[in-house]
């Protein structure tokens, strides 16, 4: 490789550069290998585009290109990308286990709304993330580790998101059609990302147990109200609640894959539940 004079350059700059043309042309034109230009974007925390990017660019199908995260020094330190090894480089940030763990979820989440799945290897994740796959493996035993943590804060994040609407409810009925519209809100907002999760079927797996009874209790929640509240029959009150929360879970799922509006399925699903409500328990309180 020729040797020519240094380029400096923001990460912002950078950042432009990498996405404007492929690596290997660029590196050539800054006088470095490919592999040393992806070694300098990893350490100052600039994504650039995976293997077969530019085959999609060239096929009219280009990926949207990741997302420059901040720079976790807070700096605005130029970079200088040199064929002349520099004598120090500029020590690493260390953040404390849980703001690496955070950020690699965080990462892993952008991937994932992305591309899929399929493109977040550990490899990846930790090469955005600006560190080594060897030191990612420190905070996560495994890809499916990770995946499944996220998966883990966002089904929280949806939760969370439900009973804050429904706490606004004044009665029986409204904070059941509240909680419905904070649970299509959330799955609007997240459904793409937990669809890509569940549709791994290592996490699945290792969600379902955990997630199932989480379900299961709050479902045996809301029968016991109908049981307390209106005198429904137990058995009657828990057929009611998982056929309407069925109700409810597939209409999310539409919502997710974007069959349907959130606003629709709100307005269908809200309509549904809360007359089937009232029909078992106007039928309870009749026999």
């Amino acid at each position: 490789m020729s040797m020519k004079k240094p380029v400096v350059l923001s990460r912002e700059e950078l950042y432009e550069r990498v996405w404007a043309q492929p690596m290997s042309a660029l590196a050539r034109e800054f006088g470095v290998t490919g592999n040393a230009l992806a070694k300098i974007c990893s350490r100052v925390r600039v994504p650039y585009p995976s293997r077969g990017f530019w085959a999609k660019v060239a096929a009219g199908k280009a990926p949207e290109r990741a997302a420059l995260p901040t720079d976790p020094e807070g700096s605005n330190q130029k970079i200088t990308i040199s064929g002349i090894r520099a004598r120090s480089r500029r020590a690493r940030t260390r953040l404390s286990p849980e703001a690496r763990r955070d950020q690699l979820v965080a990462v892993a989440a952008g991937i994932l709304t992305r591309e899929g799945a399929h493109a977040a290897s550990m490899k990846r994740i930790a090469r955005e993330a600006g560190i080594s796959e060897t030191q990612a493996y420190n905070y996560f035993k495994s890809r499916d580790e990770l995946l499944v943590e996220l998966a883990k804060r966002e089904l929280e994040a949806v939760r969370k998101g439900r009973l804050a609407e429904l706490e606004r409810g004044h009665d029986h009925y409204s904070r059941l059609a509240l909680s419905i519209k904070g649970y299509l809100m959330q799955v609007e907002e997240r459904g793409a990302l937990l669809q890509a999760l569940l549709s791994t079927p290592e996490v699945r797996l290792m969600l379902r147990r955990d997630h199932r009874a989480s379900r299961d209790s709050a479902m045996n929640r809301h029968a016991d109200r109908l049981v307390e509240m209106f005198g429904v029959p137990r058995p009657v009150a828990l057929c009611c609640t998982v056929i309407l929360t069925s109700l409810s879970l597939r209409t999310g799922k539409l919502v997710a894959n974007k069959k349907i509006s959130a606003a629709l399925a709100e307005r269908l699903c809200v309509a549904m539940t809360v007359q089937g409500s009232r029909d078992t328990i106007s039928n309870a309180r009749a026999s």
